[in-house]
């Protein structure tokens, strides 16, 4: 597979699950649109405001008798409805980030079997296992993408070897037009999705997770860190009583004019993947 392939590959992905994402967007919004409808129905009605808005008896069938047995139930006014629908939104922007990441760890790894096929000392001696150098001929770069992705400690060992490679990735990872460490960027997105995906988008103490992705990208010194990388990470989180919470949400920008004018909290972290995706084609490439 050839470098401009991989690339393109990599950027159809994530164009795809961008339009899910706009997608959630889309159905999340209608919704809320019909709810808002509705609640004012019931402000011109008060002999309604009694009534829930809709309600939820859950079952599953008994193993012994074959039954149907209830185990749950909720009755759900127009505003818990409301709530339910942006926290499902948030879970489907979370999830799909997760995927997003996924797809970047595929691209490292083709990408890291495209330099290893194309110059064999760009890789290390121990990536190529118990094989002799006389058989690598014979290899084909199915061979070296199933060597990639069994390589000790991935995605992080193939971004340290890249780092050792290109230089220039190094340097343009804290200093580019985007004023952010791409660096910390990456790895905070790394342990969002491990979050996301073991633990619900969840996390048991938010100054633990500040130190564990600055410890692992280098934003971290003697106990010390930029304040503005503890702004940067805790920006993907909720307030209040979802403070523990990722939070992928749009957010109002200017909230006193009737426009929706918002920061793309999502499509800020996907637009960070395929920079550095594309900051490592360029750094392999040559192009600019």
């Amino acid at each position: 597979m050839q470098l401009d392939e991989i690339i393109k590959n990599f950027a159809e992905r994530l164009t795809d699950i961008d339009l899910y994402q706009r997608a959630a967007k889309d159905i999340a919004k209608k919704e809320l649109e019909q709810l808002n409808k509705y609640a004012e129905q019931l402000r011109n009605n008060p002999s309604l405001e009694g009534l829930g808005f809709s309600t939820h008896a859950m079952y599953f069938y008994d193993p012994h008798t074959g039954t149907a047995r209830n185990y749950g139930f909720r009755k759900s006014s127009v505003e818990d409805r409301a709530t339910q629908v942006v926290l499902q939104k948030n879970k489907q922007y979370c999830w799909l980030l997760a995927e997003a990441y996924e797809e970047f760890e595929d691209y490292l790894e083709s990408t890291y079997a495209y330099i290893g096929i194309s110059d064999n000392a760009s890789w290390l001696m121990s990536d190529f296992g118990n094989i002799s150098i006389s058989e690598l001929s014979e290899k084909d770069y199915e061979w070296y993408l199933d060597r990639a992705k069994n390589k000790r400690d991935v995605p992080q060992s193939i971004l340290t070897r890249l780092r050792f490679l290109y230089p220039n990735l190094v340097h343009i990872e804290t200093n580019n037009k985007l004023n952010v460490n791409l660096k910390v960027a990456i790895e905070l997105i790394a342990q969002l999705r491990h979050i996301i995906v073991h633990k619900g988008g969840i996390v048991g103490d938010r100054d633990a997770f500040l130190e564990s992705v600055l410890k692992k990208s280098g934003g971290w010194n003697n106990g010390k860190y930029h304040p503005d990388y503890k702004d940067f990470v805790e920006q993907f989180f909720g307030d209040g009583e979802y403070k523990n919470v990722i939070s992928l949400l749009e957010v109002r920008t200017h909230p006193e004019i009737p426009l929706d004018i918002h920061n793309d909290v999502y499509g800020e972290l996907s637009g960070y993947l395929i920079a550095y995706a594309v900051l490592i084609y360029q750094s392999i490439s040559g192009e600019k």
